[in-house]
């Protein structure tokens, strides 16, 4: 009998129904351990379909129990399924298992799997217990090294090559379509087994940090391989299972110093161009590793072109603050690196008017400018590149060269002004898609920030007469949206607390207004009257106003 007993307004439930409820949840647990028994029991024997029904029905009931309460001899049950079968794939690789012999695995896995989602505990029991772990390695090492997943990549015949019988090859027979199949049920099962390797392995480091010290030295090896694995979901999850190993500030600062970090950093890289929807931990990664001490160094030189600009973007997000790293984790060597890199690289870019430069590397130093802004532009890191007197004088000479290149005809530096030109869809096409598009507005900011309340770099800017060249710049340019303002402020920055600078300015002798296509098509002009500038409309000729009344 069961009593509900209320005292004092509170209701209190008796010792029978905790007893009831105890007794329920025992039955539960008790099914399990018997399940997994039988499971292990049914694949002693040979009965592979019946125990992977078994192994299915106990990954279900895992996930409505208490796994912190969960019997271990389940999960010795399971790992001994694991283990029988792995050991078989391992002593004959000649012989290819059956997708049955695939599936019992993929569920043996699966069912570790969700034991571990939430509980500390089956995860050290697992991570810390050799005879329990080393069938999930060995199920990984098997599933990414072994004979199935080589020649699914490498062992395929040459399809362009006919062989001794083109008509064959022509008109398949019913025995090669079969084995098509078959290799096709074959390559889903072996999917599967990799899916449940790493979903495994991603929930045994989850919110665990021994965990995840324990299981680095078994994972690093494997790490190329399930991140370049053919199925995306898989990639991903093992971009999780990395994410969660970086997070040990130990086991990063370790891997960041490996000869290979720069080959995983490539696979990460590609594999959010290519899978960019779905790469929230691929990101998660590559702001870790790119802000590893020496891991862009080291990296730069083997990335490819389109990495290049991933790897910039990426830090720049950093640096700005728009992701879950700290603007101040990016390493002062990774931003001497790219400053250095700059002062090299960067009178390239004069190269593109005469189409010198391939379209690729103008992308990529157009990008570091902008990176370089960022960084400047930061109260963290600007005292850094401030110190750094030649970036100030290398972007000095750039603006100038590139202002003198756009005096001498039609180039891509020379500025868009003229009306007739924004209207026209061809030229404005043109010149938003060159890749000096900005450029110099970006080298007037990074100039801004570099002279900020810095004495020697104003200086420095006035002794290579770069006030003039920065009074030339404020003018309309439709190749440099925004750089009438930025050499505005930049002339700000150059005078706020210089009076050498600000006499240099007030030295300055009125001698005329200079004339303006853009206000002439307005039908004005500006005209000087004594020291002040005015505008007035431009008077018509006759043969204006004869044209406009035809």
């Amino acid at each position: 009998m069961v009593w509900n007993l209320e005292i004092g307004g509170k209701l209190y439930i008796t010792r029978t129904q905790l007893i009831s409820r105890d007794t329920d949840f025992t039955m539960a647990e008790c099914g399990l351990v018997t399940e997994a028994k039988e499971a292990l029991v049914l694949y002693g024997n040979g009965d592979i379909l019946e125990c992977t029904a078994k192994l299915k029905n106990i990954q279900k009931e895992i996930l409505h129990v208490d796994r912190w309460e969960l019997d271990s001899s389940v999960i010795w049950s399971v790992c001994g399924v694991i283990k029988g079968e792995v050991s078989k794939w391992k002593q004959d690789l000649m012989t290819e298992p059956s997708v049955e012999n695939l599936a019992a695995v993929s569920a043996a896995l699966c069912c570790l799997r969700n034991s571990f989602a939430n509980c500390a505990r089956t995860q050290l029991l697992v991570a810390e217990t050799e005879d329990l772990l080393k069938p999930v390695i060995s199920s990984t090492h098997w599933t990414f090294h072994g004979k199935g997943e080589g020649e699914s990549k490498n062992d395929v015949e040459n399809p362009d090559d006919p062989g001794e019988n083109s008509e064959d090859t022509k008109t398949p027979s019913t025995a090669d379509r079969d084995n098509e199949d078959n290799r096709s049920e074959w390559q889903k099962a072996h999917s599967a087994l990799a899916s449940a390797c790493v979903t495994c392995l991603g929930n045994m480091v989850a919110a665990n940090s021994t965990t995840r010290k324990l299981l680095w030295s078994h994972i690093r090896p494997h790490l190329r391989h399930l991140l370049t694995y053919d199925d995306w979901k898989v990639s991903q999850m093992a971009s999780m299972i990395l994410h969660n190993c970086l997070l040990e500030n130990e086991l990063k600062i370790e891997f960041s110093r490996d000869k290979t970090v720069h080959t995983v950093l490539g696979d990460l890289l590609t594999l959010y161009v290519h899978e960019g929807q779905f790469s929230c931990f691929v990101l998660f990664c590559l702001e870790l590793l790119l802000c590893s001490e020496g891991a862009v160094e080291n990296s730069w030189p083997s990335l490819t072109s389109k990495q290049r600009l991933l790897c910039l973007d990426v830090l720049t997000a950093v640096v700005c603050g728009s992701t879950q790293s700290k603007s101040d984790s990016v390493p002062s060597t990774a931003i001497l690196f790219f400053a250095n890199y700059f002062k090299n690289e960067a009178d390239k870019i004069l190269c593109t008017h005469i189409g010198n430069l391939n379209y690729d590397d103008s992308q990529i130093l157009a990008r570091l400018v902008n990176f370089l802004c960022s960084v400047a532009a930061s109260d963290t890191w600007r005292p850094l590149l401030q110190q750094d007197t030649s970036l100030l004088i290398t972007s000095v000479y750039l603006l100038r060269c590139m202002n003198d290149i756009g005096k001498v005809g039609d180039n891509a530096f020379t500025p868009i002004d003229r009306m007739v030109d924004l209207s026209d869809e061809e030229v404005m096409e043109n010149a938003s898609s060159h890749p000096a598009f900005g450029f110099k507005c970006d080298l007037i900011r990074l100039i801004a920030s570099l002279v900020y309340r810095h004495k020697a770099n104003q200086d420095q800017v006035r002794e290579i007469e770069g006030l003039l060249l920065l009074l030339e710049c404020t003018q309309f340019d439709a190749r440099n949206p925004l750089i009438k303002e930025a050499s505005i402020f930049a002339l700000r920055n150059l005078l706020e607390g210089n009076q050498e600078n600000q006499e240099v300015i007030q030295a300055l002798k009125f001698e005329g207004v200079a004339e303006n296509s853009g206000l002439r098509e307005l039908g004005m002009e500006a005209v000087s009257d004594g020291d002040k500038v005015r505008l007035r409309q431009l008077e018509r000729s006759p043969l204006d106003s004869d044209e406009a009344d035809l």
